[in-house]
């Protein structure tokens, strides 16, 4: 994402490429398509979460994020035709979901509710989804239990995620889905703007949640060691299922991962797949982006280790954990931990640092420390220690 070099010949080969393969989307899957971000925002995903319950060892949380940018005072309606779900790898780290939980809004206007449905092992894997048995039923905006012990809120929250994305637009300006499709070329601006000065793009804006505080055991199947593998999606039914079922149209769990690296005009074929695919189409978007900005094949062997596939992976066997920690401690680069994401993560610094800095691999060659960095963290006031966790929406 934030890349520089000094001399005249790279520049000039780098923004050719650039202005080919870099993607009009805003930073951690904030209007991922053309048609998600103009024909139909409630698919739109935008951030997972998996980590610990704070105060219950034997329960996890997962939150899913989506429908962005809702300004403070704007009443979004949910959208009764989209099937939002939480997919769980727990048998071989295959990138085939054992368990899901499903979430569909009831009706139109200011009474619609929301139905759970699971967790349960699913009728159907991959892109094609049915519904599982319902497990309860809630206002939006409450927090209420189905009948298997799932703490459930689905609801306006203020959008957690926080970086200096106005700033990375003047560096990339054809990253900007608004300056489309004839953006400025890239590289005036070199650097991120310094502490004290960098500004959090999505500090004014709300975001649609579903949040639920589960026991680990429901996301478990039989044989499970404990390690798991967690991604979202979305899905519509339409005409070209026959036998009606949902058609997935948008999948994400790594923050800013096609984002960063794939081309935009991939994403909507990334988005109709499943995480079996990714080892053969995101590794090599991954290598070409960090071959492009001048830094080793080490760099981009370390993103492929712990990014690829394209789920969020954690160990429920532990009580606390670190980002992408369940994959490090696999590596022996960390201590066992539960992995996963919390709101607070620094996810866009812990990418920036690895694929400009030397974080994780150690690698100096290329490094560029300037975009090592956005310099915005978590602000406390955009967060809860308790459920659910994500701040109270901006009004």
């Amino acid at each position: 994402m934030r890349l520089f070099r000094t001399t005249a010949a790279f520049f000039a080969a780098l923004i050719t490429v650039l202005l080919y393969v870099v993607s009009p989307a805003l930073a951690s899957d904030h209007q991922d398509t053309t048609f998600l971000a103009t024909k139909l925002t409630a698919a739109d995903l935008t951030d997972l979460f998996v980590f610990e319950d704070p105060t219950n060892t034997d329960n996890v949380v997962l939150a899913m994020d989506f429908d962005p940018l809702i300004v403070a005072g704007e009443v979004r309606p949910f959208d009764p035709s989209v099937l939002y779900q939480f997919k769980i790898d727990s048998l071989g780290n295959d990138g085939v979901e054992d368990v899901v939980l499903q979430f569909m809004v009831n009706g139109r206007g200011p009474n619609q509710t929301v139905t759970v449905y699971g967790p349960g092992t699913p009728n159907t894997v991959g892109t094609q989804s049915t519904l599982l048995p319902a497990s309860g039923k809630g206002n939006l905006n409450t927090t209420f239990t189905t009948s298997n012990g799932v703490t459930t809120f689905v609801g306006l929250r203020k959008d957690p995620f926080f970086f200096d994305l106005s700033q990375f637009f003047k560096i990339i300006p054809d990253r900007d889905y608004a300056l489309q499709p004839d953006p400025p070329p890239p590289f005036q601006v070199l650097s991120f703007r310094p502490p004290g000065e960098a500004q959090d793009f999505l500090e004014p804006y709300n975001v649609h949640s579903i949040v639920v505080e589960l026991p680990k055991r429901l996301l478990l199947s039989q044989g499970s060691t404990g390690k798991i593998g967690v991604w979202m999606t979305t899905s519509v039914k339409t005409p070209r299922l026959k036998n009606g079922n949902f058609a997935q149209i948008e999948r994400l769990a790594i923050p800013a991962l096609n984002e960063l690296f794939m081309d935009f005009k991939a994403h909507n074929v990334s988005n109709l797949q499943t995480p079996k695919n990714d080892q053969r189409n995101q590794s090599n978007f991954i290598r070409t982006f960090i071959a492009t900005v001048g830094r080793p094949q080490g760099i981009s062997d370390a993103v492929v280790a712990v990014a690829i596939p394209d789920v969020m992976q954690a160990d429920l066997n532990q009580t606390t954990g670190v980002y992408f920690g369940t994959q490090l401690a696999g590596l022996g680069a960390a201590p066992p931990n539960l992995g996963g994401r919390r709101p607070k993560d620094d996810v866009i610094d812990t990418t920036l640092s690895v694929v400009f800095g030397n974080a994780v691999t150690g690698i100096t060659a290329g490094a560029i420390p300037a975009l090592t960095t956005d310099n915005v963290g978590p602000n406390d006031s955009n967060f809860l220690s308790t459920f659910p966790y994500l701040g109270n929406p901006r009004t």
